[in-house]
């Protein structure tokens, strides 16, 4: 007998239980995601994010799973879950260091355990007593689990919407104790748990439209649309071989989305008996590309360890290197049994899944445990990069050390204990490679007096400096002397060119006596006045750069009047603070290249 994926409505009892769990998974993701009620527990840093695990996952996987109370599959399920939530919490937490704990690190892994590997399974063993269902009924489930979830979030929010809404009108029309009451993050966590967990149920147990099929016409459309991109890339990456032409990097992870895709939307396709094939023609571009993804997978595969050889291991790397191996894993089984079986390849897709499935499920298991210690491994990586000359020590490698908890503190004081090392772990590579001082960088003005050193002893604060002292900003910063004011006695300006504006930035200082306790001191230099000009084109403003670093420019008094407030006459003027009246200087020139 086939199995069935038909469920009976869930009782009143059911509900009433729902709610309550609902309550309590907003009560719970309301204090945990609370910093005041977070830090005021006085627990270890392993054990403050568990309640927020725990509130995500139970309380779903029960709404999910939950129709009668007799079910084993449905305890069974909710013991797992609780299971996985606290062992993936005490790994990735238990070895972290104050700061760097990387709190919801373990989300992704159960959130691909839980809701993509397992739970299926329990809600078929549920409907048809077997832990080996049809794979057509498997593929639906998937199907059905992401829509239903996606929908279920969709009119949790919609009722977290009308409690906004409500604290809003209520304040309106003078019900400022019921608005200020419910305007509480506590009843928001707890009107989404309720709209999610509710309307999960109901639409779980109530309808029985066949989302795999609607899933199944909808990658009909796409998939060869989809393999029609991957010929053209193929076929570009093939004339880039033959022309030699240098490809731009092998986008690794690009190419991961890209398989990964492709094996989604086959299994929708070839997966569901109830979708219909393609045409001749279209059905063997479609196969032929599958047989294409395996350069994409392989591809994939060897981007991440070109990069490994350039740096080391990562984290991100080790994650990525794990998911385009399987994925070539996976893809090569299809082409094999596409090879095999011709036209009846389909049959087989149930079987390798499967298997897949399982084999992914003991990935997730293995690298969230001492048996693959990314974090380890990584730390390792990184000592025999800096040994062999590949990696330079900066802070920047100080960073991603501590990231890493524990091991990452042991490779730290493994690298302390080089003199050279622990210097350059103060200093980023940033600052090393790439800053210059600005006295390094500053040009002078063709036939123009270069900037006193009166000025560089100033503390001179120069816009937009950095311009100039980035290297990878490519700005240029000119320097020179020349009377702005018209008094007779030479300025101090520096100006700015920067590549990412149509503008340059000009400053002027003047000399000018500082008066210590009423005597006059020494002379400094102060800051004057500014401008930024403008100009309406890149080809424009580079003439005009051009110009003044040749000296050819001209100063020019500014033409905007100054705005000063005057009172109305006959009114009593009001009694001001006693001024030093100093004498006028002429208004400051403009620069005019």
């Amino acid at each position: 007998m086939k199995n069935s994926a038909l469920q009976a409505p869930a009782s009143r009892f059911v509900y009433v239980i729902v709610i309550v769990v609902a309550l309590l998974q907003g009560l719970t993701l309301n204090a945990t995601s609370d910093y005041l009620i977070r830090s005021s527990w006085q627990v270890p840093g392993s054990l403050v994010w568990l309640p927020m695990l725990l509130a995500l996952f139970v309380p779903s996987v029960f709404s999910y799973l939950i129709n009668r109370f007799s079910s084993a599959a449905l305890w069974a399920g909710l013991l797992l879950t609780a299971v996985l939530c606290v062992w993936m919490n005490f790994w990735y937490l238990s070895e972290a260091t104050a700061g760097h704990t990387r709190e919801l690190s373990s989300l992704i892994p159960l959130m691909v355990l839980l809701f993509w590997l397992i739970l299926p399974w329990f809600q078929l063993r549920q409907l048809s007593g077997s832990w080996n269902p049809d794979y057509v009924l498997l593929t639906e489930q998937y199907v059905r689990n992401t829509v239903l979830g996606a929908l279920a979030g969709l009119i949790g929010l919609l009722v977290m919407g009308m409690l906004f809404l409500a604290v809003y009108l209520f304040r309106i029309v003078n019900l400022e104790f019921l608005s200020d009451w419910l305007n509480d993050s506590l009843y928001f966590w707890m009107s989404f748990c309720l709209g999610f967990n509710i309307s999960l149920v109901f639409i779980r147990t109530v309808f029985t439209f066949s989302t795999g099929k609607i899933a199944g016409y909808v990658a009909r459309v796409l998939l060869p649309l989809l393999t029609m991109i991957g010929v053209i890339a193929a076929g570009g990456l093939l004339l880039s071989v033959v022309t030699g032409v240098r490809v731009s990097g092998l986008g690794s992870f690009t190419m991961i989305w890209f398989v990964s895709l492709n094996i989604l939307l086959l299994n929708l396709v070839y997966g569901n008996e109830c979708v219909p094939r393609f045409r001749s023609w279209l059905n063997g571009l479609v196969l032929a590309g599958v047989l294409l993804l395996n350069v994409f997978s392989l591809l994939s595969v060897y981007g991440i360890l070109v990069r490994v050889n350039q740096y080391s291991w990562s984290i991100d790397r080790l994650y990525g290197f794990c998911i385009a191996l399987f994925l070539a894993v996976v893809v090569l089984a299809y082409s094999a049994a596409l090879l095999w079986k011709r036209s009846g390849w389909a049959g087989l897709l149930g079987p390798v899944n499967k298997a897949g499935l399982l084999i992914l499920m003991a990935i997730i298991l293995v690298i969230s445990s001492p048996l693959a210690d990314f974090k380890q491994i990584t730390a390792n990586s990184i000592l025999a990069g800096i040994e062999k000359g590949r990696i330079k020590v900066t802070s920047d490698i100080r960073y991603t050390l501590e990231g890493l908890g524990k091991r990452g503190e042991a490779a730290l004081a493994v690298l302390n204990e080089n003199p050279e090392y622990s210097k350059a772990l103060t200093y980023s590579s940033y600052d090393q490679d790439n800053r210059r001082t600005l006295r390094e960088v500053m040009l002078t003005v063709a036939g123009s007096p270069a900037l006193p050193e009166s000025w560089w002893e100033g503390k001179y604060d120069v816009t937009r400096a950095w311009f100039c002292t980035e290297s990878s900003a490519n700005g240029e910063c000119l320097g020179f002397m020349a009377d702005a004011d018209g008094d007779g006695q030479d300025d101090a300006l520096v100006c700015v060119s920067g590549y990412s504006d149509l503008s340059f930035y000009c400053q002027i200082w003047q000399q000018a006596t500082e008066v210590t306790d009423g005597q006059p001191d020494k002379q400094v230099w102060e800051e004057r006045d500014y401008q930024d000009i403008q100009y309406a084109s890149e080809e424009e403003k580079q003439a005009a750069w051009a110009a003044l670093k040749a000296g050819h420019y001209s100063l020019k008094p500014k033409v905007w009047m100054m705005v000063v407030p005057e009172p109305e006459k006959g009114a009593e003027p009001e009694q001001a603070p006693e001024v030093i009246q100093e004498p006028a200087t002429p208004a400051p020139l403009v620069i005019q290249p």
